[in-house]
């Protein structure tokens, strides 16, 4: 993840970087509305910036394991085998 430049920029650009970041920042009570950077943010609510971003990185990987692969339909098998021959 990009530490040095998310942790300068204001929760709202993070959030607008990272859309999926938005609920948990919401449950470390993380104002997106706030003017203030993203360690300050974190700062303000007794945690570090550097483990705010690892946990949301996390999340971030586990949602991604959790989504389900794209499966292809029966039409799009048989268009695909139409256009090898």
């Amino acid at each position: 993840m990009r530490n040095g430049n998310l942790e300068n920029s204001s929760v709202e650009q993070v959030i607008q970087q990272l859309p999926e970041a938005r609920s948990f920042l919401r449950e470390a009570r993380i104002d997106r509305t706030s003017a203030l950077s993203l360690r300050e943010a974190a700062a303000a609510v007794s945690m570090n910036s550097d483990e705010l971003l690892a946990q949301i990185e996390d999340r971030l990987r586990r949602e991604a394991r959790r989504a389900p692969a794209p499966v292809a339909t029966p039409a799009q098998i048989e268009d695909e085998e139409l256009a090898a021959v």
